[in-house]
């Protein structure tokens, strides 16, 4: 699940695990040889646009206005898409799923409006019925508030696979989501499908 987190106009707001490792507090993430995972290295893409973040001193400073950056949320049905031939497990072709969420928010108006920029991680696996080639999915990306879609994006994403692979990793970011000012609640929906159709009915994550 993903934790809403009060954070500071200009600063960026991740899932909880993001966070924490951002942060320095509970589990940095690190993999064993001390390099960032994977969920941090797509933080710092999205907030440094760079793997490893700047010297402390050249770190953003705080606004003095309180700000809470909207959730992600994954839709029902599209945290993965099979590609099958048949009922069974084994006619698996393949599958595409998202693995990490990640969003960063800045003060785009004085009068309340913002902008994102989402992040989504994900991965591509091969099946008993697949082989080498290329895989993919759309990705819908959503801000919606008060039950209306205030902007909307979709992507294409996945992957090459080789012979004599299983699989590969994907990344995609979007960016200058434009939220206008406005009341009541803004959520960020993003999920897979087949075409380019809106997302299933929203899940939290």
């Amino acid at each position: 699940m993903i934790d809403r987190i009060a954070g500071r106009l200009g600063r960026f707001a991740l899932p909880a695990a993001l966070a924490a490792a951002l942060a320095g507090c509970g589990s940095s993430g690190s993999s064993g040889t001390g390099e960032p995972s994977s969920a941090q290295k797509l933080g710092n893409i999205l907030m440094f646009q760079s793997t490893t973040p700047p010297p402390v001193n050249q770190l953003p400073t705080d606004d003095e206005v309180n700000f809470i950056c909207p959730q992600v949320i994954v839709a029902d049905g599209g945290a993965a898409i099979r590609a099958q031939s048949g009922p069974d497990s084994g006619s698996l072709r393949s599958q595409v799923s998202i693995t990490t969420v990640a969003r960063e928010c800045s003060q785009a108006t004085k009068e309340g409006g913002f902008t994102v920029k989402v992040g989504v991680e994900g991965r591509v696996l091969i099946g008993p019925a697949g082989g080498s080639g290329s895989y993919g999915a759309t990705l819908v990306t959503q801000v919606i508030r008060n039950n209306q879609v205030i902007a909307r994006r979709s992507a294409r994403v996945g992957g090459a696979i080789p012979s004599g692979q299983t699989g590969t990793d994907f990344s995609h970011v979007e960016s200058n989501i434009i939220v206008p000012p406005g009341s009541g609640e803004v959520e960020i929906i993003v999920g897979l499908n087949s075409g380019g159709g809106e997302p299933a009915r929203r899940r939290r994550r």
